[in-house]
């Protein structure tokens, strides 16, 4: 039969969250974080999407698209350190599990040819394709040649498919997530024994964020690392207002740390009441993403900070600036910021250990907004000068002079500076023409 829910279908206390006024049609722009900070499983992500508003009813009926029978849905309120959350699990019959190894293509057959939603459909199978493209390299095997539990079993399937059905439900249009706790000791399984983490979760998790932890205990399964490095944008979230949480129990118990997984629904602050603003691309503005190392220095000589400077300048840093503090033990000192491209983030940090005397230097990613630029040279009867001109809405608001040219002109001719500089922003004023 197909699945049928025991337990309770709403958290008492919580029934607001589970009204169908959480459906994507009201909320959209809502940005998902998965906290992973005790791992992440297939199960987990489901219990914590119950907690968040979806309704368990809602799940077995688009579930019901499946061609899929011989389980049933069960979720329990649990507690742990204080934390509430929801147990959820897919039992299956006995007799149905000797039957469940299936490969790819019998499982995206399974997703195509269901009524479930295009947005679903099409996600569920990314997730698969990539976890079964992570057991192939692992066994050495192809794609279609994948024939195995772990991926073909009934619970993978309503787990990975569960949860896409929720985050349609909630209208989720990108995902974000902390570093995932991948766990220590071994696990066994249908291969045998390995050590955490598994194989196919290592291959997952690849270029991925992770902490192993201290917990002896699988945290991550391939399951959840498959739908958590299929979603996830790995970049700064974008500014948003935070909604609601869920929290998903996993069957394990740990002494330290509650086995829970939280997700975190946010409100994009690009949409408000009134409905969407202008876009960035309608704005004229520019977004990128840049890094920016940071180092407290209370031991270097002042010359050396100007010497760095300029050499991280002409490194290609796209800023470098230095902050008064107070340290420890009394000392007056400095904080070097440096502000660069993501690519060149190691390459300027090796400048910093190399031609400053930190020890340790932090880094955080970060997204900018720019203006619509254009570099224009101005003739003056001593030869060019370029200058930035930025634009907002079509409309210069920002002239600046380049200051080295400026100054190159300045020292050769014998001319003011300041008298130069107004004689360049009178000629842009004009057009650019004389």
């Amino acid at each position: 039969m197909h699945g049928s829910e025991t337990g309770k279908d709403r958290v008492p206390g919580r029934a607001a969250t589970t009204d169908q006024s959480c459906k994507a049609e009201s909320s959209p722009h809502n940005l998902l974080y998965f906290d992973a900070f005790n791992g992440v499983s297939g199960d987990m992500v489901l219990g914590a999407l119950v907690d968040l508003g979806l309704p368990v009813e809602h799940l077995k009926q688009e579930l019901a698209g499946l061609d899929l029978e011989g389980y049933q849905l069960v979720t329990h309120e649990i507690e742990r350190q204080g934390i509430r959350g929801i147990n959820f699990q897919v039992q299956t019959a006995e007799a149905s599990s000797h039957h469940s190894h299936r490969g790819f293509s019998t499982i995206q057959s399974l997703i195509q040819k269901s009524r479930m939603d295009a947005w679903v459909k099409e996600r569920a199978i990314a997730i698969f394709r990539r976890l079964g493209e992570a057991e192939a390299k692992v066994h050495g095997l192809s794609l279609e040649e994948v024939h195995f539990h772990e991926v073909g079993a009934v619970d993978s399937i309503v787990d990975i498919v569960g949860a896409c059905i929720g985050f349609k439900y909630l209208g989720v249009e990108r995902f974000y997530s902390s570093p995932l706790t991948l766990g220590g000791g071994t696990v066994t399984f249908s291969h045998g024994t390995w050590p955490v983490p598994t194989p196919a979760t290592a291959e997952l998790v690849a270029q991925f964020p992770v902490l192993l932890g201290t917990v002896q205990g699988e945290l991550t399964t391939p399951t959840g690392a498959a739908i958590v490095t299929t979603l996830v944008e790995q970049s700064v979230m974008d500014p948003c207002v935070f909604e609601r949480s869920g929290f998903g129990a996993g069957d394990s118990e740990f002494e330290d740390i509650p086995n829970m997984l939280r997700l975190l629904l946010a409100r994009s602050l690009e949409t408000d009441d009134l409905g969407a603003v202008e876009s960035i691309e309608e704005l004229g503005w520019g977004e990128e993403e840049v890094c920016v190392l940071e180092a407290n220095i209370d031991d270097m000589d002042a010359q050396m900070f100007g010497y760095f400077m300029d050499l991280a300048m002409n490194e290609g840093a796209l800023d470098v600036y230095y902050a008064p503090l107070h340290m420890k033990k009394n000392r007056p000192g400095l904080m070097l910021s440096v502000l660069c491209r993501s690519s060149d983030r190691k390459r300027l940090a090796e400048l910093v250990f190399r031609e400053t005397t930190t020890l340790g230097v932090r880094w955080s990613p970060w997204r900018r907004w720019i203006l619509d630029r254009e570099i224009r040279q101005v003739e003056t009867e001593y030869g060019p000068v370029g200058v930035k001109i930025g634009r907002l809405r079509g409309k210069t608001i920002s002239i600046a002079p380049e200051y080295e040219d400026l100054k190159r002109i300045a020292e050769k001719h014998k001319v003011p500076f300041k008298e130069l500089r107004q004689e360049v922003l009178k000629r842009i004023g004009n057009g650019g023409h004389e």
